[in-house]
């Protein structure tokens, strides 16, 4: 479940970035992540080696590749990601990712996410999003998410609020959350996102003895920074914190390079 909100945080920042590309064309980047988590004897730490190409075809089409090996003290796993951005009209663009993850207990069997923008105002700096995800996990646990949210555009700055819907069976248990995020920056110099998630985890413990509901509360924080040093090359840096009530507390930092051409 946790890994939904993790996913949205990052297309959602290319997303971004893609609407802003006028320079290259297309990027290659990797990056390390390492995870901290407390009480460290019962969970451990983990780790994440990932790798993304990032291509724009044409003006109005923009696509993604992503492949990420994890490394957890329940197991070693692998998530592939595609994912395609596409202007319709002036007023309208999608976007569209498909995921998929080795069997494990942290990572999707599969999972598609779509979302419809509306572009408002006379300079259209205002977008309406309207989004759907659904996420097949390898045991029986199946989570269909709704979302709403709007976007303001504003010179070099960015700012967004979304709700989250999350309906998980069996059980249909419902949940919402909220994502606050807000950037500024432009494509060629830097980007600076701080993130803000909170709400519920709720979903039906099928492999307790005695099967049972739980919905805990969970707080998301996340600052992100893209710098480039060069034309066409740079480095960037993700640090988040994250805590999910009587269960543990998660801190991480995550540094990379990026290239562009």
């Amino acid at each position: 479940m946790l890994l939904t909100l993790c996913m949205y945080l990052f297309v959602f920042a290319e997303i971004s970035a893609a609407q802003d590309r006028e320079q290259k064309t297309r990027r290659l980047e990797a990056y390390y992540s390492y995870e901290y988590l407390t009480p460290h004897d019962d969970h451990g730490s983990w780790h994440l080696l990932n790798l993304a190409y990032y291509d724009q075809l044409k003006r109005d089409f923009n696509y993604f590749v992503n492949l990420g090996a994890f490394s957890r003290d329940e197991g070693d796993a692998v998530l592939g990601n595609a994912g395609a951005y596409k202007d319709w009209s002036p007023s309208l663009y999608t976007f569209t990712s498909l995921s998929a993850g080795s069997n494990s207990e942290y990572l999707p069997k599969f999972r598609i996410d779509h979302d419809f923008n509306i572009k408002f105002g006379p300079s259209k700096s205002i977008v309406w999003t309207l989004g759907a995800s659904y996420i097949d996990y390898h045991d029986v646990h199946e989570d269909v998410i709704l979302s709403t949210g709007i976007v303001l555009y504003a010179q070099d700055w960015i700012v967004n609020y979304r709700l989250f819907r999350n309906s998980s069976s069996p059980g249909d248990v419902v949940s919402y959350s909220h994502l606050i995020s807000t950037g500024y920056g432009r494509e060629g110099w830097q980007w600076t996102y701080l993130n803000l998630s909170f709400g519920k985890q709720a979903y039906y413990a099928t492999q307790l003895t005695n099967p049972e509901e739980v919905s805990q509360s969970s707080l998301y924080v996340c600052l992100k920074h893209r710098r480039w040093l060069g034309k066409d090359y740079g480095v960037f840096i993700d640090t988040s914190f994250f805590k999910l009530k009587d269960g543990y507390e998660k801190y991480s930092f995550s540094p990379g390079v990026f290239k562009e051409f």
